[in-house]
């Protein structure tokens, strides 16, 4: 029997906390704002390039990190719950 990896969404994958975050996962989805998609943000051996964040990204990914500031978290961890995610947030928005 082969075990399910987990998809995790690492929102704020570009600051310092979420950059601490990919570090604590499998397979992760780095997401960030337009202005930081395409940036590559190191992890293990290599880089993941950031996609923008948007309100539909989450189908598919099992745990959502939001480390991208209440605001962020307010709009978009809804949409993730929504979509089946366990949301996890570093924010101070709930």
């Amino acid at each position: 029997m082969s075990e399910k990896k987990l998809v995790v969404a690492v929102v704020g994958a570009t600051g310092a906390v979420g950059r601490e975050m990919l570090k604590t996962a499998t397979e992760v989805v780095p997401f960030a704002s337009a202005r930081s998609a395409g940036t590559k943000v190191p992890y293990g051996d290599s880089e993941l390039v950031v996609r923008e964040m948007k309100e539909d990204v989450f189908e598919g990914i099992d745990i959502a990190i939001f480390s991208a500031g209440g605001s962020t978290s307010e709009k978009y961890a809804p949409h993730a719950a929504a979509a089946g995610c366990i949301v996890v947030d570093n924010s101070s928005a709930w």
